[in-house]
This record gives structure tokens, C-alpha cells and sequence, in this order.
């Protein structure tokens, strides 16, 4: 696959999109207009979902008996089906009850709460069947009256739209009493409404409506003696209740929790609820990138492995899959893809851009081993605990090389040299503590002038890169230790080179002190247990967790509670990092549903965008080239341009004080690379098999489950409502999907352009 650079669609079969529809130029720069202006200034948010899932039939069929008729079928003629209305928003909508009067067999229709709860309450007779559809309780832009009449010989009711009807019935049935009007309802179909189907019960002489299509097809199929008689009129879906809150929050989590949800895995969070799904997730076994994966521990080519040999060759493809980051990088694909253990491997790729050792610094930095081993420590202490950690990592060889510890000597009077202060710089201000002092909620803390307050000076950085000296690589397996620069080795952690350590006393923050005469590992292990114990670590690091996992601007009282977690996980330990994931993801504020909060929600970054269109296709893939369609989106995996990652963590939407970290990096180009992947996935046919690497089979999805419902447009419309938004796609989105769509008559091209329009939304790009 080669990626598109430009905005050029035009090979695409016709209509390709609703933007095709107005024309390509036009429409894009419509839609990406629109994008960036409700996004950018509201994270994505919109409006709640509308309710467009359909009702269940309730009704028990064969219990249906003859009753006194209401007027024959004759004197009122079938139903017209109405034609399709413009979409109108009801200003105040009532639930349609309805209930089955067990001795006649007919159903009862009210608006009124109040004469519901009267008719169960005074004739046992009646059973309740619930809200079966919603109307407007009052007259709406477009909308008619529905008409209620009562039978005085039968006690019957008929409820129609039709002026014409109605003045029939009054002029030919003097039993009948108009009883006025029932509710309002819409004579046009649009996306948010759901037709009210007619039928005329031959043996009763009564009619029967249902919102229900699955009722309708059975009673067409089961009870002859019922005519339909079409469509009476449109009204809206039920209010969907706590099912599908739940599967919203479900979904939401994992969402929040994994590399993007999938319907397999929101139905096991529905299941088990989200504090055992959660456990579930921390308790689970650690996969990533093993040794025997990883095994070529060399820097360089040598006879079996090397650039030089054919490219269809085992020599040419060991250079390939250890001496870049080829392999490793598809391997975290498959990973994230597919991958058991999908919390801990997105709690360890959020560590990856905290403590960041990025590929961009030489050629060892894109050596697949030495990513490989340092990937893996993030994984294994990604539910470990926090200090341990941070000695891992300081004496990885990996951060060793990255940021210059490795054979970083003490002072060196005579020769004019001081220890290397880069890794002591950047493990304060980036990897614990931060540059400013923090209240526990993350704000920050003043002094007396209403000043912020420095966690440390230059004389802390002085004293730490001291305690810091006298590491070298280890030596390779089975030969002697050579502490120099050619003998650089990956494999295992740094060694102490008591030589080089300055020795002497160093004070650190809050004035602690280090004694002289330590080693290298104790004086190691003091400063980082000196750094781990400052107050700031809590907010500062739960805070840029809660930002990859959940939100961008967490509330003072998120960030407070999830401190409070670290600090103390209820057991005495501090740093517990399962802990605080848990109390991240089952927070009050992420579990709470956004409800419009324009402050709520996460950008997707490039990497999770695609994982989580991919997975929520059921995507195979075997992830070659994933890697070039996320840094066309503006993040080279494994590349991060600096120790400060791929974006700045403090990034705020401009003209507003919303943090959106991931938008740093969000462009015009970035804009329609996202698009291009899209366009790829849906109308090229994926990425395909590369066949030069044994058993690659590409990135391939499926959309055959969407072309199957895209008959009914708003079917589709809640097909991809469910699996990209797990039913809170915004109304207004949805509308103009459903307006979209109905334009468009192959189902193959309506599926591909309901999809299109889904995932390259904003509203989809915004994880709320």
C-alpha cells in the first residue's frame, strides 16, 4: 500500500460520500470545516444520542379474542404510506403506553401517565405492555394531530391523522365520541422517528398499531385475518433505558481501558460489570515482546544476518526483522490488535511516552532487541510498583544510552569535566515531579507573593546527575566486562563502575542528603526513593495517565482522588501502579457519562485512531505498515521526535483552556491522512500481503455485517451508532448520516460511505 498524500478521492466509484454528493471540494472543506469548529472548540461534544433502537414486540398473540368492532375497514380505505419529511427536532416528546385488555383481545393506547396508571389500577383486565413509541406532547414544526376516538357500544378506541377520516366517523358513527386530540405525531419519515404500522383485525373489527417492525412481520405472517394497511403515521423511539446506559458505559470503558472497543469485549464488560472487567484485565499475564522474538543480541550485520544478502533470503530478512524496528513495530500492532492482555499493553504505551527512549538517536536506538527489552519492562511493571519503576529504567541501558548515563564518569578536575546532567534533568521534569510544585489535585501550589514554587534548582540537578555516575553496559553473556563504548550490550541492566562514581555527599530535594562512601547502586536507590517520596509524584504522573487513558482535562478532583491512590493504595504502599489504573478507569469521572461537557474527552493520538477503527471491523491484520499510516498521521511509532514525546503534554485547543495534548500534532495534513487510511480500508481493499514475509496476509476488514443492514438506512445509521459510539453517537451526527445515506441507492456504496462519514467524524476522533 502506498499512502495518498493529497486529498484526492476521485478514483472513487460514484457517489462516494455524502461530501460527493455536493461535490468533492466543496464537501470535504464542508466537512472538515465543520469538524474542526465543533471540535476543536468542544472536544467533539454535540448533543446526547437520540433513541433510535427499535422496540421489542410484548405482545402475547394468542391471546387475541373477538371484540365489538370499531368501524369497518371499508368505510376508512388503506392507508397511504406517507412520503419521507425533513427532520424536525420535537420541542417535548410523551411515552405512547400500551396495554392488552385480556378479555377482548384489543389494545389500548394513552400519552397520559396519569390514565394509565388509572385503567391498571381499576380493571385488572388490562395488562401493562410499557412504552411502546414516543410522540409530541404538543404541536411541533411539521407535525399532525392524532385523533382519538371512543366506541360507547364497545368500549373501543381508533386513533387516526386523517381530517378526512375523522370527519366520516363523526358524520356516519354517532357511538363514536371524539375525544380530541391524543398527542402529535410526524406525517414524514426522518432518521429520529419510527413509523407506526396499521392493521385491520377482520374478526374483531378493531385496528392494531405497532412501532415494531419484528412485531409487524410476525403478525402479517401468523394472523391473516390482520390487513395492514401501512403506515399511520411517524413518531420516535422509546427512551432507551439502563440496558443501554449500561452498554454506553460499557463500551466507554473499554474504549477507555484497551486499544478500541470491540463488540465481543463490550458485551464481557456488560457482563461482569466494570470493576470485575477491570480486575479481569489487571490480573492477566503479561504478553509483548519475548527474548526468544528478540534473540539476535547484536548491533551489527554479520554473515547470517546482513543488508547485503538478496532480499529473498533468510540472511537479508534477519538484518530486517533485528536490525530495525520493522518487526518489533508490526509485532505491536498484532499486539494491540489482538492482544489478551489489552490494558496493561495500553498502560505500558502510555508509560512509553512518559519515559520516553525514542528510536530517532542513532542506529542502536533502532536496534529491535533494545527496544524490545525496554517495551517489555514497561509492560512488566506497567501494574507494578512506581519506584521500581524508575530504578528500572534508570538503569536500562536502553534510557542509559538515550540520555547519556552510561559511562557518565564523576568530576574530572585535571581534564575540566562534570558528570552529564541529561538523564538527572529529564527524570525530574519529565518522568516524576514535574518543574512545579502541585497541590494533590494537580493545581498548582504558590507561595506567599502568589508565585509557583520550584520543585528544584540547578543545584538538586547537579546532585543528582553525582549520584547518578559510575554505570557502564553489562558485559555480553559468558565474556568479561570491558566498560567502554564499544562493548554496548541491551540485554541486561547497566553494571555499577565504582571507579567513576563520585562518592561523596550530594543533597537532593528538600535538602536530604545522600552520606558519602556509598556505592553506586545505594546511592541509585536513595535518589530515586528521594524523588519518589516528593508529594508531586502522585498528580504529576496520575494525571498524564488519566490524559492517554480517559480525558485531557481531568478535574482538580479526578486528578485529587487518583493522588490519593497512589500515595496510599488502602493497603501502605505507595506508587501501586495497578491501583491507580483502576481507581483511573473506575473514577466517578470516568465512568460518569460526559453529557455534553465540552472539557470531556481524549483525542484520538494517530496509533489508538487506527487500532480502534481496526478493531471495532474485527480487522486481521498481521500489522506491516500500520507503522507508515501512523507517522503519515503525524506519530512515527517508536520515533518520538524528542524526550518530550510526540506531542506536548500541555497542549491546549487555542482560544480556549481545554488540554488536548494529542491535538499538537493534529493538522491539515494529519487531517486527511486520517481520511486517506479511511478512504483505503473501505474502497481499496486494506492494505494487502507483503510477499517477501512468510505468512503475511496485509490489514484486511470486512464490511459485509454493515452492507447486510444498509437496505434501511436507518438500520445502518444504528449499526455504526452501536459499534463506533456504543449507542451515543450524537443526534444531530446521526441525522446527517441518515440524510446521507438515504441518497444513496447501492447498499454496497451507502455501507462504505456510512463508515467513511463515521470514523473520520470528530465526534468519532474525540474518545468520550
Amino acid at each position: 500500500m502506498t499512502l495518498r498524500q493529497d486529498a484526492g478521492f476521485e478514483s472513487a466509484p460514484a457517489p462516494l460520500t455524502a461530501l460527493r454528493v455536493m461535490g468533492w471540494a466543496a464537501g470535504v472543506a464542508l466537512w472538515l470545516a465543520l469538524a474542526f469548529v465543533a471540535g476543536a472548540t468542544t472536544m467533539g461534544a454535540t448533543e446526547p444520542a437520540a433513541a433510535a433502537k427499535r422496540p421489542s414486540g410484548t405482545t402475547t398473540w394468542s391471546r387475541l379474542k373477538p371484540s365489538t368492532p370499531t368501524p369497518p375497514r371499508a368505510s376508512m380505505g388503506p392507508l397511504a404510506v406517507p412520503s419521507r419529511g425533513a427532520r424536525a427536532k420535537a420541542a417535548s416528546t410523551v411515552d405512547v403506553y400500551r396495554m392488552f385488555n385480556r378479555s377482548t383481545g384489543v389494545h389500548f393506547y394513552t400519552a397520559s401517565a396519569t390514565e394509565r396508571a388509572f385503567v391498571l389500577a381499576t380493571w385488572p383486565q388490562f395488562a401493562d405492555e410499557g412504552a411502546v413509541w414516543r410522540a409530541l406532547g404538543a404541536a411541533d414544526a411539521g407535525s399532525v394531530p392524532v385523533w382519538r376516538f371512543f366506541n360507547r357500544d364497545t368500549g373501543a378506541h381508533f386513533y387516526t391523522t386523517s381530517d378526512a377520516e375523522r370527519a366520516r366517523i363523526l358524520a356516519t358513527w354517532p357511538q363514536f365520541a371524539d375525544e380530541g386530540v391524543a398527542f402529535h405525531a410526524y406525517p414524514g419519515d426522518a432518521f429520529d422517528r419510527v413509523p407506526v404500522h396499521r392493521f385491520y383485525n377482520n374478526r374483531t373489527r378493531t385496528h392494531f398499531y405497532t412501532a415494531d417492525e419484528t412485531e409487524r412481520d410476525f403478525v402479517a405472517q401468523s394472523y391473516p385475518w390482520f390487513a395492514y394497511e401501512g403506515i399511520a403515521y411517524f413518531a420516535l423511539a422509546p427512551e432507551r433505558g439502563a440496558e443501554a446506559a449500561a452498554r454506553r458505559d460499557a463500551f466507554r470503558l473499554v474504549d477507555q481501558a484497551t486499544f478500541g472497543a470491540t463488540p465481543a469485549e463490550v458485551d464481557r464488560a456488560l457482563a461482569m460489570g466494570a470493576a470485575a472487567w477491570v480486575d479481569d484485565q489487571l490480573a492477566r499475564p503479561a504478553t509483548g515482546y519475548p527474548k526468544s522474538t528478540y534473540y539476535y543480541e547484536s548491533l551489527d550485520e554479520s554473515a547470517n544476518c546482513s543488508f547485503s544478502a538478496a532480499r529473498d533470503t533468510p540472511i537479508y530478512r534477519c538484518a530486517i526483522d533485528h536490525l530495525t524496528l520493522f518487526k518489533l513495530r508490526s509485532q505491536f500492532f498484532t499486539n494491540a490488535l489482538a492482544g489478551p492482555d489489552q490494558l496493561r499493553q495500553r498502560v505500558a504505551f502510555a508509560l512509553s511516552q512518559i519515559l520516553v527512549v525514542s528510536g530517532m538517536k542513532d542506529p542502536d536506538m533502532e536496534t529491535a532487541y533494545v527496544q524490545a527489552r525496554w517495551h517489555q519492562m514497561l509492560a512488566d511493571y506497567a501494574f507494578g510498583n512506581f519506584e521500581g519503576l524508575l530504578y528500572a529504567a534508570t538503569l536500562s541501558p536502553a534510557m542509559g544510552h538515550y540520555l547519556d548515563m552510561v559511562n557518565n564518569a564523576k568530576a574530572d578536575p585535571e581534564a575540566g569535566t562534570e558528570p552529564n546532567e541529561n538523564y538527572a534533568r529529564e527524570l525530574l521534569q519529565l518522568f516524576s515531579i514535574g518543574t512545579i510544585e502541585l497541590k494533590r489535585d494537580g493545581t498548582l501550589l504558590m507561595d506567599a507573593l502568589g508565585q509557583p514554587i520550584l520543585t528544584y534548582g540547578q543545584p538538586e540537578v547537579k546532585a543528582l546527575a553525582r549520584a547518578l555516575t559510575g554505570w557502564a553496559y553489562a558485559p555480553y553473556p559468558g565474556t568479561p566486562p570491558k566498560h567502554d563504548e564499544e562493548q554496548r550490550y541491551y540485554g541486561a541492566p547497566m553494571v555499577a563502575k565504582p571507579n567513576d562514581h563520585d562518592s561523596g555527599t550530594k543533597r537532593l530535594l528538600f535538602g536530604i542528603g545522600l552520606p558519602a562512601g556509598q556505592s553506586p547502586d545505594a546511592d541509585v536507590r536513595g535518589a530515586i526513593r528521594n524523588i519518589f517520596l516528593h508529594p508531586n509524584v502522585g498528580p504529576f504522573i496520575g494525571r498524564q495517565l488519566i490524559r492517554h487513558l480517559v480525558t485531557g482535562s481531568p478535574s482538580p478532583a479526578y486528578v485529587d482522588r487518583v493522588a490519593a491512590v497512589f500515595d496510599d493504595d488502602g493497603a501502605g504502599m505507595r506508587g501501586n501502579l495497578k491501583a491507580v489504573v483502576r481507581a483511573i478507569l473506575l473514577d466517578p469521572e470516568a465512568r460518569a457519562a460526559p453529557d455534553g461537557n465540552p472539557r470531556y474527552g481524549r483525542f484520538r493520538e494517530p496509533v489508538l485512531y487506527v487500532t480502534a477503527f481496526l478493531r471495532a471491523m474485527g480487522a486481521a491484520s498481521d500489522g506491516i505498515e500500520l507503522d507508515e499510516v501512523t507517522r503519515a498521521m503525524g506519530q512515527n511509532l517508536y520515533y518520538a521526535p524528542s524526550v518530550f514525546n510526540y506531542f506536548p503534554a500541555e497542549y491546549r485547543i487555542p482560544g480556549t483552556d481545554v488540554v488536548a495534548p494529542t491535538m499538537g500534532i493534529h493538522n491539515t495534513n494529519t487531517v486527511l491522512a486520517r481520511s486517506n487510511f479511511a478512504y483505503w480500508m473501505l474502497w481499496e481493499g486494506g492494505i494487502d500481503r507483503d510477499d517477501e514475509i512468510a505468512n503475511s496476509i496485509g490489514t484486511k476488514i470486512d464490511i459485509a455485517p454493515f452492507v447486510a443492514l444498509a437496505g434501511d438506512p436507518r438500520k445502518l445509521a444504528d449499526a455504526l451508532d452501536l459499534r463506533f459510539f456504543g449507542g451515543a453517537m450524537p443526534a444531530a451526527m446521526k441525522g446527517t448520516i441518515y440524510d446521507a445515506l438515504v441518497r444513496i441507492d447501492d447498499v454496497r456504496e451507502r455501507a462504505r460511505t456510512g463508515l467513511f462519514l463515521v470514523v473520520t467524524s470528530f465526534q468519532y476522533q474525540v474518545a468520550r
